[in-house]
């Protein structure tokens, strides 16, 4: 009995598992339309970050994210507690709240979902190959004026107020500075 329900299980728990593990992420960062055409946006979604793809329609996909904001904010963070930003709300009135949740520390953070639409040439399958665009840039630019630091020199956390502070001071634009940034707060 238990080797039969074995041969039943297993693959349906594979097939899961594959399932759970792909993903689709932002190659850049991209706004997020209410409709399939570009018009106001209702944000930005940072490079990197995970997508639901819904549907198609033409050249955009219809995505969703799904992520935790602190109350009273309009940037939407992909884990609770993480300062790794996902989505940049220009109307925060297109969150749909879905829970809460409180850190470690006590912070209440709301989870939220946005759905909208991306150009499709804005998302890829491959989170590897996107977050190596970050970890070129941060080699290239980052040791113009010092030895690197090492991508385990800080967490998650940290990078960010690094960055900000080095950002200017190595010319880095928005786009590469998050790039690098999502390099950094990804890198195992």
């Amino acid at each position: 009995y238990l080797m039969r329900l074995f041969h039943v299980l297993a693959p349906l728990c594979a097939a899961t598992m594959m399932f759970a593990a792909s993903g689709t992420f932002l190659n850049k960062n991209a706004p997020l339309y209410a409709e399939a055409s570009e018009g106001s946006a209702l944000g930005e979604l940072i490079i990197a970050s995970e997508v639901k793809e819904l549907s198609q329609k033409g050249s955009f996909s219809e995505v969703e994210f799904v992520g935790f904001v602190p109350e009273g904010s309009s940037v939407v963070y992909e884990k609770a507690g993480m300062l790794i930003i996902g989505f940049e709300a220009s109307n925060p009135a297109a969150l749909k709240v879905l829970g809460k949740k409180t850190d470690e520390y006590g912070s209440v953070w709301i989870n939220v979902s946005v759905k909208g639409f991306v150009k499709s040439d804005a998302l890829n399958s491959d989170k590897n190959k996107v977050l190596a665009d970050g970890k070129t840039l941060f080699q290239a630019k980052c040791s113009t004026c010092h030895a690197l630091h090492p991508e385990t020199e800080f967490d998650a956390n940290v990078w960010p107020s690094i960055l900000e502070a080095m950002g200017a001071q190595a010319g880095l634009s928005k786009p590469e500075k998050q790039s690098i940034e999502k390099y950094l707060q990804n890198y195992k």
